[in-house]
């Protein structure tokens, strides 16, 4: 997902759909990660945060090969009820309308 923080959600709508697939424990999705994020039961929300990486300093006392800054968010949290998540899926063909159960 490194390249697509080079950009917007809108350039990249294949990571709305993992979202979605996440946010419903998709196992095509969770065994694209090398351990599973969510483990016991799917998240309630999914967000994005972008950094800026840079190279630590040879030798630091901490050993860190990478200092990072926080951006911001790059994509908002976002959960399995949200309206404009679905509404996004369904334009592109990634999911169907919702069910509608008939009155009795």
């Amino acid at each position: 997902m490194w390249f697509a923080s080079m950009s917007s959600p809108g350039e990249y709508p294949w990571t709305l759909n993992l979202v979605w697939k996440l946010l419903h424990g998709d196992q095509g999705a969770l065994g694209l990660f090398a351990a599973n994020p969510f483990p016991g039961k799917e998240p309630r929300f999914v967000r994005a945060v972008a950094y800026r990486y840079r190279f630590a300093v040879p030798g630091n006392s901490e050993g860190a090969w990478w200092v990072r800054e926080r951006l911001g968010l790059w994509l908002p949290p976002l959960s399995a009820e949200s309206r404009e998540l679905r509404q996004f899926l369904e334009a592109y063909g990634w999911i169907g309308p919702p069910a509608i159960t008939p009155p009795r």
